[in-house]
């Protein structure tokens, strides 16, 4: 995966790995990306099913993590994922009609909105699916939301270059702009932005320590 990855044109990935996994395993799986020339970060799927839980697990993970992702379940998890700063990234599941990516919380947004396009490169036509996405898609460019556009794949095979899944975005009808940001400027903004907090200066969002160089 690795090596079809850095083929294809990545430079950066986040990893989502099991939150028990031993340190040194850890360690391992990343060495193989570093290997191929692939920075990687890690990043934590998080699937609360309460407004209560959801806190719970954010104060729990995200001083751990390069990057947290909220899988939106039902509305009222979404409002806050949507509205909490430690959010990096919110998702919808296509087949999950209890919830989907609307006006509301596109206008209570403050991370961004993940696409995940793993039914279009699997070839999939389901109309449903297409239509669902198309139809956020045209949401979050309303609203001028941060997009991050993710292919999904789960083997070499799979594996797309940034600029092909960008054309799927732009057919399915993202905007040529926020497609081609949601390879590339917004996910390195994200882990740019979440190295920075994790930095020592950091104190709270726009407030940083500024160390005075000794004379």
């Amino acid at each position: 995966m690795a090596e079809s990855m850095k083929i294809a044109g990545y430079s950066a990935v986040a990893l989502t790995l099991p939150t028990g996994l031993l340190q040194d395993r850890v360690v391992f799986i990343r060495h193989i990306f570093t290997s191929a020339g692939i920075e990687t970060v890690l990043r934590t799927d998080l699937a609360p099913t309460s407004r209560t839980e959801l806190l719970r697990l954010l104060r729990r993970y995200r001083s751990l993590c390069d990057v947290v992702a909220v899988k939106c379940t039902n509305e009222a998890t979404a409002r806050v994922a949507c509205r909490d700063r430690r959010v990096d990234v919110v998702f919808f599941d296509p087949r999950n009609h209890k919830v989907r990516f609307n006006h509301s919380l596109a206008g209570l947004l403050r991370g961004a909105v993940e696409f995940n396009l793993i039914a279009a490169l699997q070839g999939q036509t389901n109309s449903n699916f297409i239509s669902r996405t198309s139809k956020e898609m045209g949401i979050s460019s309303e609203h001028k939301n941060r997009v991050v556009l993710s292919s999904g794949c789960t083997s070499p095979e799979m594996t797309r270059a940034p600029s092909q899944i960008a054309a799927i975005a732009d057919a399915l009808g993202l905007s040529l702009e926020q497609s081609r940001l949601g390879v590339s400027k917004v996910p390195e903004g994200i882990i740019l932005r979440n190295l920075d907090r994790r930095s020592r200066e950091y104190i709270e969002e726009g407030v940083k320590v500024i160390l005075s160089k000794a004379r």
